[in-house]
């Protein structure tokens, strides 16, 4: 596969689309809390095995215990999703190779953004919209704790949990939005302080930590801070995300043109050839299943101003 950039051809490994889908699947916050591989998918319904396997005590000569093992059968359609990505011709000819490297590593990022925004919210991260359909996603869940963030956080997270653990799902981590990350990794350090002294230093660096032994990811897009999105109440998630079944089509879509006209995201129209710009189209499709039931929602509702 060859890209073309300003009439040089840069030659691209044979496994270069999916590999940059897979990666940015990888980066999302969904990524670091899932574990469970990306599926290529065409719209195929996919078996998901449940368990119901056990093994017991059998006498010598004695009959082997059965187990009937569980499968359901979900359904994972893909959605469409594209955007345009405008670079300089001047840039293009310096150094196409670096470039097209630049324009990888964006599609890595929106890629991440939107699988993580979609499984939050089920919306379109360039707009804020709804993705047609009956997606489910995380936010809809009716489990929700409000954080009252006077008092101590520790059993307010561990409420969540619980809410989350209700049914048959046995929660595996938290998702935080990036700016609580003070307060959770400072709840944590708490438990670990000696009495009477003060709490050591977290790594705010950290981009995946644990709480309560959990794995705990951060990022923006757990608030929707995505793009021109406003914050919403959300600070967190906890749940089953082991159950989250995501997929995606491996025929990711890159073309290229030096002619072409675009709107951009303020109304303001471009013309490539009379810009000396090169435009980029990326089109892919992704999936997932979840249900919104295996997960609970930390909220934070802002004091109202008088």
């Amino acid at each position: 596969m060859a890209v073309t950039l300003d009439g040089l051809a840069v030659e691209l490994p044979k496994e270069w689309a999916s590999a940059t889908l897979r990666k940015g699947f990888e980066e999302s916050v969904v990524g670091k809390l899932s574990s469970s591989e990306p599926k290529p998918t065409n719209g195929k319904v996919i078996p998901i095995y449940e368990g119901g396997f056990e093994v017991g005590h059998v006498a010598e000569g004695g009959r082997k215990p059965a187990s009937d093992a569980e499968f359901s059968f979900k359904g994972i359609k893909p959605e469409k999703f594209a955007g345009l990505l405008a670079v300089s011709k001047e840039a293009a000819r310096a150094n196409p190779a670096q470039m097209v490297q630049i324009i990888q590593q964006d599609m890595i990022n929106a890629v991440a953004r939107q699988l993580d925004f979609g499984i939050f919210y089920g919306k379109s991260a360039n707009n804020g919209q709804a993705i047609p359909g009956s997606i489910p996603h995380v936010n809809q869940t009716a489990s929700r704790v409000e954080l009252d963030e006077t008092k101590d956080l520790i059993p307010q997270f561990l409420a969540g949990y619980d809410l989350a653990s209700s049914g048959e799902s046995d929660p595996d981590g938290f998702a935080f939005d990036s700016r609580y990350r003070t307060r959770v990794l400072l709840a944590s350090q708490q438990q670990l302080a000696p009495a009477g002294g003060s709490s050591p230093m977290p790594n705010l660096a950290a981009a995946t930590a644990t709480f309560g032994g959990l794995t705990a990811a951060f990022g923006r897009t757990v608030a929707g801070r995505v793009g021109a999105n406003a914050a919403t109440a959300v600070k967190g998630f906890v749940g089953d995300w082991s159950k989250l079944r995501w997929g995606f089509s491996e025929n990711l879509q890159l073309d290229r043109s030096d002619q072409a006209s675009w709107v951009d995201s303020e109304g303001k129209t471009w013309h490539a050839f009379q810009d000396n710009m090169i435009l980029y189209r990326v089109e892919f499709e992704a999936g997932w299943y979840l249900d919104p039931a295996d997960f609970a929602a930390y909220d934070v509702t802002p004091p109202v101003t008088p």
